[in-house]
């Protein structure tokens, strides 16, 4: 087996790589289980997501993932996360919001989210930029622990990176 590509970010630990074939990125962290074992570095689509997370990160925007196609899902999910990938940069919207811009009623907000949950390509698709009405709600299920804290530097990197690019 390779060795899989991971990135250090300011939100923690992520692994790049193929699970069921399938591209994914998973953030490392305590209680949320094994990375991805399959892919590697040689694998030129997991290089092209490795690069794209290196410059979200690198140059504070998220258009390097542009050219990054959207998870596997179902099509009520792919609609759910191409509807994600259109909130700016450093900006949140709310479950609600998304359900009514894919023309949902506000109840639909709770199938938003577990279709956010589901997404195999966080920051690709920024589901860290879904909150609840009240807070940041959770995020890839976890309400209150390390990757709720993830979601968390996630959104506080992009506000700090947009109050900069405001200033200078």
């Amino acid at each position: 087996m390779r060795e899989l590509p991971t990135i250090d970010t300011p939100a923690g630990m992520l692994a790049v790589g193929r699970r069921g074939g399938r591209p994914v990125v998973e953030w490392i962290v305590a209680g949320a289980g094994a990375p991805p074992t399959d892919g590697g570095p040689a694998d030129p689509e997991l290089h092209a997501l490795h690069a794209a997370i290196a410059a979200y990160f690198r140059d504070r925007d998220s258009r390097a993932f542009d050219a990054i196609p959207t998870g596997d899902g179902t099509p009520f999910a792919r609609r759910v996360w191409n509807a994600c990938r259109r909130i700016p940069f450093g900006e949140t919207r709310t479950y609600g919001f998304l359900a009514a811009e894919l023309g949902m009623a506000p109840a639909a907000a709770r199938a938003v989210g577990q279709a956010l949950r589901r997404n195999p390509l966080p920051l690709v698709v920024p589901c860290h930029r879904v909150v609840p009405v009240d807070g940041i709600g959770g995020y890839a299920g976890d309400t209150g622990g390390a990757l709720a804290e993830v979601k968390r530097r996630l959104l506080e990197f992009e506000r700090n990176a947009v109050a900069i690019a405001t200033i200078g």
